[in-house]
């Protein structure tokens, strides 16, 4: 698929105009220098037309900071990548000497590259700038607002076009999208550096600073001959300990919105350090929210505990995440990587599986010797149907809804998982119907 990237120095408004190119809200994008730090990635689609268009960090001369030069090194990387480079500048404050920069090093790349002159909902304003931005040395350029959505698609238009012009292969058609896998936990975890493995190439930056990762970034490889979109994402530190409107804030607010949007999660928790607080805060949360979950204890080389202590401490401490495998990795020297991939194909299978009516039918009709719930009082369960699947739901028709209850409902859940099927990995959704009076 084509590929195009956007370039720019600092807060011209890069994240602005990806976010309006792909339809959603996906990079953060605040009023603050150095928001995006990893090269974000969304499709484009337009007259049944797509291309993939990634979001860059702000390109500057120089630093001294560890994190910032790996965000450089991390754009300069995706630009290497690009059949097209749109170069963003702010039209209506103007040339600065990092632009005069971001230009010099972008013509070295011999790539072919569209001015996007942003933030032109004063077009007097941009005018008194023109001659300052043609000195650049661009002269294939277009005026956009992107905020207000000014001229967009008329650059979607001339980005195909220049496409088609320089004989890049354009998709015609859209699959239907890959399931999402969604890697969380608290910062620091090795939460991009299992991404890293995962996906083979260094896509999220690695650095043993805690919050590197602050955009939910994503990557489609295959497993077993189906694709699945992995997205790294910022760490989930207690609410309590973040400031409102502040970066981090916006961050774990994309993190919330992937763990949503997702259909398989990883929790991934540092096995150094053991299950904590905020770890079964955040399984709670994941399950919540319907989403299959495998619980990953990474940096297992690092702990003296073993597997089998570390498998009773998790039945202890999480027994509502019993139905999840755990797994065992290190995410930096690859140990574990096949065994949390067939958890993730199997935690999928059950996430969308299809139970036979007969078998449910089975099960109602065994429910008073199963469970002594079943077998005195005044409920009566009729049936059970599985009305849905991601997450599997079961509609159960009882005499009296009002009769029903938590316990009762996770004895259904247990009995499902033992008689008909574990579903391992993904939660059980039970709803309950009572019957109409007549």
């Amino acid at each position: 698929m084509a590929v195009v990237v956007i370039a720019g120095r600092t807060n011209v408004g890069k994240s602005t105009l990806f976010n309006r190119l792909i339809g959603k809200r996906k990079a953060i994008t605040e009023k603050v220098e150095g928001v995006t730090r990893d090269s974000i990635k969304g499709l484009v689609v337009y007259d049944e037309t797509a291309f993939t268009l990634y979001d860059t960090c702000g390109v500057f001369e120089k630093t001294d900071d560890v994190i910032l030069s790996a965000m450089k090194n991390k754009a300069f990387e995706t630009f290497q990548q690009a059949d097209l480079i749109l170069f963003v500048v702010d039209g209506r404050n103007g040339i600065t000497s990092d632009d005069e920069y971001v230009a010099t090093q972008l013509r070295k790349l011999g790539k072919k590259i569209l001015l996007v002159i942003n933030k032109a909902e004063n077009i007097s304003a941009v005018e008194k700038n023109m001659s300052d931005i043609l000195r650049l040395g661009f002269d294939d350029y277009i005026i956009v607002s992107a905020q207000h959505g000014k001229n967009t698609d008329e650059l979607v238009e001339k980005i195909l076009k220049i496409l088609k012009d320089e004989k890049v292969v354009l998709e015609k058609t859209q699959k239907e999208p890959a399931p999402t896998i969604a890697i969380v936990g608290k910062p620091n975890v090795g939460k991009s550096s299992l991404f890293n493995a995962l996906i083979g190439q260094e896509r999220s930056n690695v650095t043993p600073i805690p919050g590197t990762t602050r955009d939910a970034i994503d990557e489609t490889i295959t497993l077993s001959g189906k694709e699945f979109t992995f997205v790294d994402t910022a760490g989930m530190r207690r609410k309590s300990r973040i400031q409102r409107k502040t970066i981090e804030y916006f961050s774990i607010n994309r993190t919330i919105k992937a763990i949503e949007l997702a259909d398989i999660v990883l929790l991934l928790m540092d096995a150094a350090e053991g299950i904590t607080q905020q770890d079964k805060k955040i399984a709670d949360f994941i399950l919540s929210n319907g989403k299959a979950m495998v619980c990953v204890m990474n940096k297992f080389d690092l702990s003296n505990v073993s597997k089998k202590e570390y498998e009773e401490i998790f039945l202890n401490q999480m027994p509502f995440a019993s139905f999840c495998r755990l797994i065992f990795t290190s995410a930096t020297k690859k140990i574990g990587l096949k065994q949390l991939t067939d958890a993730i194909l199997e935690a999928y299978e059950s996430y969308t599986r299809k139970i036979n009516q007969e078998e449910l039918g089975k099960l109602v009709s065994q429910l008073p010797l199963l469970s002594p719930n079943f077998s005195r009082g005044d409920l009566r369960i009729y049936s059970i149907r599985q009305v849905k699947t991601k997450p599997p739901e079961f509609l159960v028709q009882v005499n009296k809804k009002e009769l029903t209850d938590d316990n009762i409902k996770r004895t259904l859940q247990r009995l499902i998982r033992e008689s008909i099927d574990p579903f391992t990995g993904a939660p059980l959704k039970i709803d309950f119907k009572g019957r109409e009076k007549r």
